[in-house]
């Protein structure tokens, strides 16, 4: 019956510190666990526990209840988020598409425009010198014909075949200045023909150029739309997650591993190891980073590059955890991670024990590419690879999600065989987990990453 009480007040008092009971606070369950522990209770006070665990309990299973449907609440929610986030992207996707055509369709019509130009310019430079010619040619003829000089030619023929020959000659002439003015005339058409395809051009041109500045104008306003739904979903996603957070299971089997492994032997590694390189994309505590910051609550540093960049391990030490499985398709509110045997959202993970500069700590890397390079009890050294980058899970784009815990100063083979199987390592989870950071509590703690990896 002892061991009873102390078991159910113990996961009261852990729930407690979640979902708040008694307006009392503190006192009165301390009152209680210390009396209800005790051997030498009188009927009355036995009574007395067997009441306070009966109404806790009922609370607690009234607030468990509130819990799950609030979760139920928040994941319609983050899913519809989600797919408008997925729609706005999308949008935006095809609207850039399109700016890209119409920006390569703008330089090719300029193109064809400055040819054109170039065309019109030698047209109208071989009109004028065909016209020029046509006019002196007509000068002429009206000379000739004024001052009888076609006859005086045809009469100075010496014979018949000389008359004929200059006859043709003329006959010639004549054909030649008909040539010339239909040859000018077609010109004249081409160029006017020119012209006018010129001018449809420089309008559609000016048409697409006004096409490209209004869906640019689209562009910022799905940005701006995506953003609010992205701030929104921040909001939410934190205490959604940390209620995703599970015990690893299987622990009595794996503390069976990991007692068999030797990790006495593990040396304590000198600095830190960057996870991956990359930019980063969200900061620790808060979307945007620091602790004064209105927004979701963010416990870790993104780091984001593309799919397949190599992740590595921050220090020697052992695989306490890892869950792979899930695709790189990853999108808000997508829970996988799990069902994989890690936490709920965080797609393939590995949650790595080290010991750096003589303290040991847990670093967790989130949102990996499938097909890990460890598995569970696997000892590492400081830069080995752990997996890829991936786009797991509960996320909007690739990245590597990482947390650090600060457990104090046992060494890794003692923690290993005292962890419960803690995926937050007894720093909390969510909004929650905020009250124990390193700056503030002792340990179990959580660090910023930012502080520990250049």
């Amino acid at each position: 019956m002892k061991k009873m009480m102390v078991w159910l007040l113990s996961g009261l008092m852990v729930m407690g510190s979640l979902v708040p009971v008694w307006a009392e606070g503190e006192d009165q369950d301390e009152y209680y666990m210390e009396l209800c522990s005790r051997s030498d209770l009188s009927d009355a006070q036995k009574a007395e526990c067997q009441d306070y665990i009966t109404q806790q309990n009922a609370q607690l299973q009234k607030e468990l209840s509130e819990i799950a449907a609030k979760r139920k609440e928040l994941e319609t929610n983050l899913a519809k988020v989600g797919e408008e986030i997925k729609n706005y992207d999308s949008q935006i996707s095809t609207l850039n598409g399109q700016i890209s055509t119409l920006n390569t369709q703008i330089s090719e019509k300029e193109a064809s425009i400055a040819l054109l130009e170039e065309q019109i310019a030698a047209k109208e430079a071989e009109v004028d010198a065909l016209r020029q010619k046509v006019e002196e040619r007509l000068v002429r003829s009206q000379q000739t014909l004024h001052n009888n000089q076609f006859l005086d030619f045809l009469m100075g023929a010496e014979d018949f075949t000389d008359l004929l020959r200059r006859i043709q000659g003329l006959n010639d002439i004549m054909n030649y200045d008909k040539q010339s003015l239909e040859e000018l005339n077609t010109l004249m058409q081409q160029l006017d023909a020119d012209k006018q395809q010129l001018d449809a051009d420089k309008q559609q041109l000016e048409t697409d150029r006004a096409s490209v500045e209004e869906k640019k104008a689209q562009v910022v306003a799905m940005k701006v739309l995506a953003e609010a739904a992205q701030e929104e979903y921040q909001r939410q996603q934190a205490d959604l997650e940390a209620e995703g957070n599970q015990i690893s299971g299987s622990l009595s089997t794996l503390q069976g591993m990991l007692n068999s492994l030797g990790l006495g032997s593990i040396e304590s590694s000198s600095g830190w190891i960057r996870p991956a390189s990359g930019r980063i994309s969200a900061g620790t505590w808060y979307y945007g980073g620091g602790l004064n910051v209105n927004g979701g609550v963010h416990l870790g540093m993104d780091i984001a590059n593309s799919i397949g960049t190599p992740i590595y391990a921050a220090g020697n030490g052992v695989i306490l955890a890892a869950a792979d499985g899930c695709s790189n398709d990853g999108y808000i509110g997508n829970a996988c991670g799990e069902a994989q045997g890690g936490s709920r959202g965080g797609g393939n993970q590995v949650y790595l024990l080290t010991n750096i500069d003589g303290a040991t700590y847990a670093v967790k890397y989130l949102h990996m590419s499938p097909g890990l390079s460890v598995s569970v009890g696997d000892i590492v050294s400081a830069g080995d690879q752990l997996g890829l980058m991936g786009a797991s899970g509960n996320v909007t784009g690739a990245h590597v999600h990482v947390e650090v815990f600060r457990l104090g100063t046992m060494s890794i083979e003692s923690y290993a065989s005292s962890w419960n199987g803690d995926l937050a390592f007894g720093a909390g989870w969510g909004s929650s987990a905020l009250s124990r950071i390193c700056s503030n509590s002792g340990t179990p703690c959580r660090i910023r990453p930012e502080s520990v990896f250049s």
